[in-house]
Formats: C-alpha cells, sequence, structure tokens
C-alpha cells in the first residue's frame, strides 16, 4: 500500500496550522488587553472619587476579528483635555503652576461646588454668592481669600449672616457672629503624586499574555 501527500496538501495543511496559531495568538491579545482595561477601570475606582474610571477603553488590531502576525492592543484614556489632564494628574508626578504666574486658587469646604465634580473660580464664587472676597496676606507660604459670614453647621458651606439667619438662630438658642471665613487658600504651586500605578498593571498583564504565548508555541 503506497500513500502519497503532495506538496499541495502540505502547504495547505501547513497554512490551517499557522491561522489556527494566529487566532489563538489574536485571542489572547484581545482578552489580556480587555482584562488591562478592566485593571485600570477597578483601580482607578478605588482610587479616584468620581466617574474618571468610565474613561479607560481598549482597542485590538487588526479589527473584525481578523488575524495577523503580529495582533496588538492598546488602553488608552477617551475623552478631551480634561480627561487626559486628570488622568495624568492621578498616575504621574509634577507640579502645577499657574499660567499667568499668579496664585492657584484652592476653594475650601465654605466655599462650596460648582457642581459636576468641577471647584468653583474667585470670580464664579463672588458672581453667585454676590459678596466681595478679601485677600489676606500671610507669611507662610499661601495667602487667603476670605468673606464674612458664617458657617453652616451640617455642610460648612458659606452662609452671609443676615438678619433673618441671626434671628433663626436666636430662637434655637445659638449665638453666631459674623467673622472671617476663608472661602479660598492662594499657593504659587500644587504638588502632585501618583494615586495609583499604571505600570504595575500593565506589567501583570505583559506577564500573563507572554505565559500564555509560550503555552500556544509549545502545543
Amino acid at each position: 500500500m503506497r500513500l502519497e501527500v503532495s506538496e499541495r496538501d502540505l502547504a495547505a495543511a501547513a497554512d490551517d496550522i499557522i491561522r489556527d496559531v494566529l487566532r489563538e495568538l489574536r485571542d489572547a491579545v484581545e482578552e489580556e488587553t480587555r482584562g488591562l482595561e478592566k485593571d485600570l477601570e477597578g483601580i482607578t475606582r478605588m482610587a479616584v472619587p468620581g466617574r474618571l474610571w468610565r474613561a479607560w477603553t481598549s482597542e485590538t488590531f487588526p479589527k473584525g476579528g481578523r488575524i495577523a502576525r503580529v495582533p496588538e492592543g492598546e488602553v488608552y484614556v477617551k475623552g478631551g483635555d480634561r480627561s487626559q489632564g486628570a488622568m495624568t494628574f492621578h498616575t504621574d508626578s509634577g507640579r502645577i503652576r499657574s499660567r499667568d504666574g499668579q496664585y492657584l486658587a484652592i476653594p475650601t469646604k465654605a466655599a462650596g461646588g460648582r457642581g459636576r465634580g468641577r471647584n468653583l473660580t474667585p470670580g464664579e464664587w463672588e458672581k453667585i454668592t454676590g459678596q466681595r472676597l478679601e485677600f489676606v496676606y500671610t507669611k507662610r507660604k499661601f495667602a487667603l481669600l476670605v468673606a464674612s459670614g458664617v458657617t453652616n453647621a451640617r455642610t460648612g458651606r458659606y452662609r452671609q449672616a443676615t438678619p433673618r439667619r441671626a434671628a433663626g438662630d436666636a430662637r434655637r438658642g445659638k449665638v453666631r457672629e459674623a467673622k472671617p471665613i476663608v472661602i479660598f487658600v492662594l499657593v504659587p504651586f500644587v504638588n502632585f503624586k501618583p494615586s495609583f500605578s499604571v505600570e504595575h498593571q500593565l506589567q501583570r498583564r505583559q506577564a500573563s499574555l507572554a505565559a500564555r504565548v509560550g503555552r500556544i508555541a509549545r502545543q
């Protein structure tokens, strides 16, 4: 009995084997890339208040489930400059300075919020409250912007010391006189350091992918 295999059959079989290997590599890259995205979402959600964790997204190439000899995956921050800047702030070290060389205004709890997780500027605060801020120089590395008033006992936010408010306090047996309330702390710069490590998560997924590629190669 004689068996024969043509060169064409051998080439087709080899091509099938190669395609199977490339599919496994593509799947491994897709799964590890998606896993890295989820890892970064989870650690960002734990370290940073708000919805910044939703800015992470990922893609694999080539798209459409096609195979390639060198499949690639990418995890990045979607959104505009605000999302990019916020992620840099929480994943890198650096120093923030004012563009015009002036002080940076850091709002205190008394300032309240602007909404959607954004801080008020001194100009916005004055416009909303109708109150003027007073500059107070200190001998330290910061200055203050203050306004005369009282603070809400529950939230700590600034309130004007109006006659109506004073009458309400008197009915409750409280006596609170207006005093300077610190609304903003003015500093020449703000140093920041990472809230979490992207590199650690990346190295862990790279090691996992390398191990999977090794297993595929040994099959």
